[in-house]
């Protein structure tokens, strides 16, 4: 995938706008025009029940917070009701292990009809032969409603369309209001790290038991790994650290440098120590500390806006700009797809397969359903659907807007491979329980990810 700004994946126009004509909505400006590409008859209206047809049964599979759950399984339900003789059967869950899950179920020819999964996943799932249906060749699909470099880019593999995306993801700040207003800080305040460590450390010392900050060690991708070190090294020289050559591009000063920096993130107090926040990987909104407002903030994506809201209360929330290192050449933010949607190529039915995933993607009737429960929509025809309806939350809203201000650049697959993650996350662990220093640290991930590339080459 190349690194071309994901700015240029917009080039209508059509996301933008919508954006900025729902941001003016939630200021009360109720007449501002929507947007107005029209969407072809097959995205936006519905089908008609159809009689006397043979039962079908299908399984989707898809992970995420109960708000998602709760949605999606409303939209199952409103398509069976337009097709009767089509039966859904959820397989939901959350995000830790779901991976490995579908990986298995492949493997085990076992996979469901309907795939939700991540674009970083495609190649090491492809590699396990032809998997997934080719949308191009689908008649059903109406692919005209998804930003062609986006579908180039992100969901196609060895000239196959292997997936739609399903929503537009700006990542960021999510802070608790209860927590920035007890202790005087402002939600408008642009952080860098290390005023992160210098202001939560002060807070801690003086209120123990409240932490500024609070990440999880990772999973395949996020954590300290992703949102920490990466971020970091991004900010600090405007390119990824590793690339897919692969190689390693940073120096072993910049990367000690990141990880001495993670390391005083969670000793100064600033951060929730680690073994505690790893008590709830992928569900940090159900900490009690965050509920309780005695964390400040996390940095995820704009599709967990939703889970992290309903924790803290609707009053209780903001969203902001992530984390910058200080005097660092890139303030650019990461955008992608939020999830993508793939058809099984060896389903049973992947012909009702394939209809069912291009209404749910691109039908006025299911966009009014999921609204942003996987962040802004990418198809047209849905966003414009919620930009009509004024029902994009602002916060979901204005973090994709940050992000489509100044993309980073579409970022090396190699870099959320399990087995390259994996490393990065171990060696970061070490760091922050203090059984390697950051010097050792930096030359053992120097030398793990080396080796491991030289397998991978």
């Amino acid at each position: 995938m190349g690194k071309k700004k994901m700015g240029k994946l917009l080039g209508t126009g059509v996301l933008l706008a919508a954006l900025a004509t729902t941001i003016a909505a939630c200021g009360g400006n109720n007449n501002t025009p929507a947007a107005t590409n029209a969407a072809s008859p097959n995205a936006t209206e519905s089908s008609k029940p159809e009689e006397k047809k043979e039962p079908v049964s299908l399984r989707f599979s898809w992970w995420g917070s109960d708000a998602r759950h709760q949605a999606t399984l409303a939209a199952i339900d409103a398509y069976k009701k337009l097709n009767p003789h089509v039966s859904i059967e959820g397989e939901y869950q959350g995000y830790d292990g779901y991976q490995q899950k579908i990986m298995t179920q492949i493997a085990g020819n076992s996979a469901p009809d309907i795939m939700q999964l991540d674009y970083p996943w495609l190649p090491d799932l492809s590699a396990q032969g032809d998997v997934f249906v080719d949308l191009n060749k689908e008649p059903e699909v109406d692919r005209s409603q998804f930003p062609q470099k986006v579908l180039e880019e992100y969901t196609s593999f060895n000239g196959s369309l292997v997936a739609l995306p399903m929503g537009t993801n700006g990542y960021g700040t999510m802070i608790n209001k209860g927590f920035f207003d007890k202790f005087g800080l402002s939600t408008d305040k642009q952080w860098t790290w290390q005023e992160l460590i210098k202001e939560g450390g002060r807070i801690n010392a003086g209120n123990k038991g409240n932490h500024l900050f609070v990440i999880e060690p990772g999973t395949t991708t996020g954590g300290l790994g992703d949102f920490v070190l990466g971020e970091y090294l991004y900010s600090k020289n405007g390119e990824y650290w590793v690339s897919d050559a692969p190689a390693i591009t940073a120096s072993k000063e910049d990367i000690k440098e990141a990880l001495t920096m993670m390391k005083e993130l969670f000793d100064s107090g600033a951060a929730l120590p680690l073994g505690d926040a790893a008590l709830f990987t992928s569900k940090m909104e159900q900490n009690p500390k965050w509920v309780n407002g005695e964390v400040g903030m996390t940095v995820d994506w704009s599709s967990t806006v939703s889970k992290y809201k309903a924790a803290a209360g609707e009053d209780k929330f903001a969203v902001g700009m992530p984390i910058f290192a200080e005097n660092g050449k890139s303030t650019a933010i990461k955008f992608k797809p939020s999830m993508i949607l793939s058809v099984n190529k060896k389903s049973k039915n992947a012909e009702e397969a394939v209809k069912f995933v291009n209404w749910l993607l691109n039908s006025k009737e299911a966009a009014l359903i999921l609204l942003d429960t996987r962040s802004v929509p990418t198809s047209e025809a849905a966003m414009q659907a919620l930009v009509e309806a004024n029902v994009i939350d602002p916060n979901v809203a204005q973090m994709v807007d940050n992000a489509l201000k100044n993309p980073t650049a579409s970022p090396p697959i190699v870099q959320n491979k399990p087995e390259i993650a994996d490393i990065i996350r171990d060696i970061c662990e070490k760091v922050v329980y203090g059984s390697l220093t950051p010097e050792k640290a930096t030359d053992q991930l120097i030398q793990r990810v080396e080796d491991k590339f030289k397998e991978l080459k």
